[in-house]
């Protein structure tokens, strides 16, 4: 065995990245080199291997940690039913190095490249023993150096192998923690941990596209296909007679997938996993090592925050969950879907005004909001908290798990994007029209009070509305959305006897305040019950109050018993709810329809107390001693 010292650098232990002051390196000797090749390497990578006729060599490709090894371990199991295909990897000779294990106690960051120049020698080799004997290969690589595939891609042409390659994109943060568990699978396996270093790893997320590039442009490889760690397909194309059968973009299907924004579910795998990664660094190694290892740890979770989800608390368990985007997704979301959608017809005016239309769930906003948009002018914008959330990626998904509580778990993001909304309307001087079910006089305020100091004259439509009505009317939408096979939305019993009460103290104080210019009451057909103007008597909490209180006519309790009858048949799950709205319409139902009182029973005549037994007797015994 030769050793040299004093190297200024050598190359990391992945394709790609240097690792500096490293400080000793062991070469074996050429004899012995070539002796642990044919006696172990080679014997143990071909064993069952057979000669192809058209022999096929799938390079799997991606970053240290990607998650190249199980979808080789797929490829692999794939091509055995052809008679067994050589896997390909310089990470599996490292064990055959007699020096290693001694690399490793001196310093698990540097033990890789110290026996590197022999590990390299020997894939190389065994490569070459493929194409001479014309067999099927898996090789993991990490695509780092588009000289080094264009040798490669040669080799195996003049051996006439079919080169496929199958690229694992996945986020650097993940790579990192792929790179950190497999140190630490190594550690407690006895085999020896496999450390990176940060810049390979960062060498190789940036050369990764780059190879993939010229790959498909210089036509060095049959067929692409570009997956995630779970195999999913992102990307494929093959080359048919010199001519890719699409266009080509592999590096642009490994940048998107390596940006891309997480899910709720991802990232709270990904949390879950970093913990799960930092209690193994405690338990699993040394105490001199932690402190080195227990860096990666930290460095994942910083890589992850560009793509990751937020963070939010939750009263029911786990107490956790990850519904909020990140700020990136989150501009996205505000600039390239509502934007366009909603915002791209404003009409600027020199004098714009905002009108609300406000009602608790159920109360009949939208039907109201088209009849006063009718009367608006062109280019007024529309706005629609249901629009909005629409638009979050997990919305509909939850809608289908929970219909009840799918809009607080999104509330933080389509909130944001509302008052964003609000704002971009107000920049631009448009006529603006907003739904709302304010759950506290401040939310409303919040919103109506940057208008007035912008110049806006504010009006509010509020619909009178009582509380047994919109309450059967969110459960009549409810039915209907599960009869056609939407995904239905579901008001809870608190959320709207928050709106419904809120509703009452925002009128109170819009009345009293300069800022709203205007507030008219309406029923829910429509029709208006009281306008009231700033500087006038207050009294439109008045009329809200009397018409929630009205008693319902015998229409009106036909229609409310007919809606309650077949909501009891397409609801069965939620009769309690259906029993209590039907308790709070009865006190203002006709007398004809209130149930039959059963009143105390009133004998015409009371009878007399019994007396005891004993003076019973006795007087008995007197009338008849008498008669």
């Amino acid at each position: 065995m030769v050793c040299q010292n004093d190297l200024a650098s050598v190359e990391a232990d992945e394709a790609g990245g240097p690792v500096e002051n490293l400080d000793a390196c062991a070469v074996l000797s050429a004899r012995e080199s070539q002796d642990v090749l044919e006696h172990v390497i080679l014997p143990a990578a071909t064993k069952g291997a057979v000669s192809q006729d058209h022999p096929v060599v799938v390079i799997v490709g991606g970053q240290p940690g990607a998650g190249k090894t199980e979808i080789a371990d797929w490829i692999q199991a794939a091509l055995d039913r052809r008679g067994g295909a050589v896997r390909v990897c310089r990470d599996l000779y490292k064990n055959a190095h007699r020096a290693y294990a001694a690399a490793l106690a001196a310093d698990i960051r540097t033990a890789g490249a110290a026996v590197r120049p022999d590990t390299s020698r020997w894939q190389a080799e065994v490569e070459e023993h493929v194409r001479a004997r014309r067999l099927d290969a898996v090789v993991e690589s990490a695509l780092a150096d588009a000289d080094e595939f264009r040798t490669s891609s040669k080799a195996y042409r003049r051996s006439r192998h079919r080169i496929e390659i199958v690229v694992v994109a996945t986020a650097e943060a993940w790579s990192q923690l792929g790179t950190l568990d497999r140190l630490l699978d190594g550690a407690a396996g006895g085999e020896g941990p496999r450390y990176v270093a940060w810049d390979n790893l960062d060498t190789c997320v940036e050369e990764l596209p780059a190879t993939l590039s010229v790959i498909e442009a210089e036509h060095l490889a049959d067929r692409i296909t570009v997956v995630r760690r779970d195999g999913t397909v992102l990307y494929d194309n093959e080359l048919l007679n010199g001519t890719w059968q699409r266009r080509t973009a592999a590096d642009r299907a490994v940048v998107y997938e390596q940006r891309r924004p997480w899910s709720a579910k991802e990232t709270a795998v990904f949390h879950h996993a970093l913990t799960r990664a930092e209690v193994r660094v405690h338990r699993d190694l040394p105490e001199d090592e932690r402190l080195a290892v227990h860096r990666d740890v930290r460095r994942a979770a910083a890589l992850a925050e560009p793509v990751r989800r937020i963070a939010q608390p939750r009263r029911r368990a786990p107490g956790v969950d990850y519904h909020r985007l990140s700020a990136d997704e989150h501009r996205w979301v505000f600039d390239e879907l509502i934007a366009p959608s909603y915002l791209s017809g404003i009409i600027t005016r020199p004098d714009p005004r905002a009108v609300y239309v406000l009602g608790q769930p159920g109360a009949g906003k939208l039907l109201a909001a088209r009849m006063v948009r009718r009367a608006m002018r062109p280019g007024t914008t529309h706005l629609i908290g249901d629009d909005f959330k629409a638009q979050h990626p997990d919305y509909l998904r939850l809608l289908r798990e929970d219909p009840r509580r799918a809009g607080a778990a999104i509330r933080a993001d389509y909130r944001a994007w509302f008052t964003q909304a609000e704002q971009y309307v107000r920049d631009r001087r448009g006529d603006v029209l907003i739904e709302g079910a304010p759950g506290s006089v401040e939310e409303l305020f919040d919103s109506a009070l940057p208008y007035a100091a912008s110049g806006y004259p504010v009006e509010l439509v509020v619909l009178a509305v009582r509380e047994a009505d919109s309450r059967q009317a969110t459960a009549l939408r409810y039915a209907r959305s599960l009869q056609i096979g939407l995904t239905p939305r579901y008001t809870t019993r608190s959320g709207h006897r928050t709106c419904f009460n809120a509703l009452t103290d925002v009128v109170t104080a819009a009345e009293r305040h300069p800022a709203i210019a205007a507030i008219t009451v309406i029923r829910r057909d429509g029709r208006a019950l009281l306008r009231h103007e700033a500087g006038g008597a207050g009294s439109v909490s008045w009329a809200l109050a009397a018409e929630r209180a009205r008693p319902y006519t015998e229409q009106e309790a036909a229609a409310f018993f007919r809606l309650h009858h077949g909501l009891w048949r397409a609801l069965p799950q939620h009769r309690d709810e259906l029993e209590e709205m039907l308790a709070l319409a009865r006190p203002l139902m006709p007398p004809a329809m209130q149930p039959a009182r059963i009143d105390r029973p009133q004998p015409s005549l009371w009878s007399l107390p019994v007396t005891l037994q004993g003076a019973a007797y006795e007087a008995s015994s007197s009338f008849s001693r008498a008669a």
